[in-house]
């Protein structure tokens, strides 16, 4: 009979991924195992090797696109929606982007594996978000003359801010309008006249 786990999987993991970020690949077993109050043969035992707990805690979660998106038929004002899911997905980005560069430097990394493991991803992020925009413009909240477009328009500013917070070590700050702006400029092509 097996004793009952005193630490999740999961616990285990977000302590690594935690000693991964700050540490890079370099950091030991023995460290993570440490840190998680469990032996490295436990460790060992449940991920297999450091390359396996590595990738399993720097894998990013697929994008939850309810939570990101908001309902399929978005209500209010359609300007406020937009500022709304721009922040949540430069949010979700600045997340995601330090660890999948920490996953694409490591020397066992296969590109391929990525596309298999991350699921809701980027095309049903756009095409979630495309079909939000169709909707606002059925309902002549804003002007749209391709919501593919403008969904990747809007998915590529949030991930390029994502990208420069994370390139320059900085975390989101609550007050920061960039975000904001670029839905200004954006605003006076897409609202209904």
């Amino acid at each position: 009979m097996s004793r009952p786990k005193t630490i999740s999987d999961d616990e285990v993991l977000r302590i690594a991924c935690d000693l991964f970020r700050h540490h890079g690949h370099t950091v030991s077993t023995r460290e993570i195992a440490q840190a998680a109050g469990i032996s490295e043969a436990i460790l060992y035992q449940r991920f297999g090797s450091k390359d396996a707990l590595f990738f399993a805690a720097m894998h990013a979660r697929g994008p939850d696109i309810e939570q990101l998106l908001g309902p399929e038929q978005p209500v209010g004002d359609a300007r406020k929606y937009l500022c709304t899911v721009l922040r949540r997905l430069g949010e979700y980005f600045a997340e995601v982007i330090p660890l999948a560069l920490r996953v694409m430097m490591h020397p066992s990394f296969d590109p391929a594996s990525l596309s298999r493991t991350t699921p809701g991803g980027p095309v049903e992020l756009r095409e979630g978000l495309a079909k939000r925009l169709a909707y606002l413009a059925r309902r002549k909240r804003l002007k749209v003359s391709d919501e593919i477009v403008l969904a990747r328009l809007i998915l590529s500013l949030a991930h390029d801010w994502a990208l420069e917070m994370a390139l320059a070590h900085r975390t989101v700050a609550p007050n920061d309008r960039r975000l904001d702006d670029y839905v200004e400029i954006l605003w006076d092509g897409l609202r209904h006249r």
